[in-house]
């Protein structure tokens, strides 16, 4: 099946590549969804900037797990993993 499944929504491309890299490094496949053209300037004006990182149903709990490691090591500092 290629069903895929909204993991979060963040805002702007550098922050959804940022979490894309982390769950690629798990293991986990990643696609975004966005109604942005690319642009040269970011643009965050009532949510234009959203992006949808969605993931492959069948990993959609482990992403979720990954995910909050991923929040929990920006929140105090430490490298996720390590």
């Amino acid at each position: 099946m290629n069903d895929w499944e909204v993991l979060t929504t963040v805002i702007g491309e550098p922050q959804a590549q940022l979490l894309a890299s982390f769950l690629r490094a798990e293991g986990i496949r990643v696609q975004f969804r966005t109604h942005v053209p690319p642009s040269v300037y970011p643009v965050t004006a009532d949510g234009l900037a959203e992006v949808q990182v969605l993931v492959p149903a069948e990993d959609l709990a482990r992403a979720r797990e990954a995910l909050a490691a991923f929040a929990a090591g920006g929140e105090d500092g430490e490298a996720v993993g390590g």
